[in-house]
């Protein structure tokens, strides 16, 4: 397979944003329009290069990819993306602020229910999940053609780190209760960061040098 450069792809990107712009201002975006639009490619790191390194190989979509991805969806009123998410993540509503380029509403509303989606947006099977149960896939009868909701979960994570606009979630008032968590992976630090905001004590325990689990010891940075 060919490999396209990242800068193609988003001087692709640019071009698309540009045909919708007008309609997107003016929410007049129709069904067939938004089949329309063609998926936009995950832009990876020269192959030559990454050979050679261990850094990530996915580079991460541009404002402009975001926005035209994001526009793919139908917002189905079934939500059947939501059914096949484990946190049951608020899909159609934060692709829906993507789409009108509005990030910082988009990432709080994952984080209402989730709050590790720079991490779930890189690692999910989302294949297997949320992308497996969209329309647009199973209209285009491939998962691979399914909105790219994983790609656009990264993308709002890493926008909010990168734009110092992290902020932490709230937490209830103190029950006085205590509750001890072994471990600090993923499974760990959600149970955590649940019972905190429920107005919990939180203490965690873990066997390594590093909190973090398979994301430091199992992942490799390429992925």
């Amino acid at each position: 397979m060919e490999h396209i450069s990242a800068e193609k792809l988003a001087e692709s990107a640019v071009e698309e944003y540009k045909k919708i712009e007008a309609k997107i201002a003016a929410g007049t975006l129709s069904p067939k329009d938004r089949r329309d639009i063609p998926l936009q490619v995950m832009p990876t790191g020269e192959p030559l290069v990454r050979a050679r390194q261990m850094t990530e190989v996915a580079l991460g979509y541009t404002k402009e990819q975001a926005i035209v991805e994001a526009n793919r969806c139908l917002q189905c009123k079934n939500e059947p993306c939501v059914k096949g998410c484990p946190v049951n993540v608020h899909i159609p509503q934060f692709i829906a602020h993507v789409a009108k380029g509005d990030f910082k509403s988009a990432v709080d509303e994952i984080k209402m229910t989730n709050l590790l989606p720079a991490i779930c947006g890189r690692v999910c099977p989302q294949e297997k999940q949320c992308q497996g149960q969209c329309t647009v896939g199973k209209m285009n009868k491939s998962v691979e053609k399914a909105v790219s909701i994983g790609r656009l979960e990264r993308f709002v994570a890493d926008w909010e780190r990168n734009n110092n606009l992290t902020t932490s979630p709230s937490v209830a008032a103190p029950t006085g209760k205590k509750v001890a968590v072994i471990g600090s992976g993923p499974a760990g630090l959600t149970v955590a960061a649940d019972c905190r905001r429920a107005g919990h004590d939180v203490t965690v325990f873990e066997a390594f040098h590093k909190a973090g689990g398979v994301m430091v010891y199992g992942i490799p940075e390429f992925r």
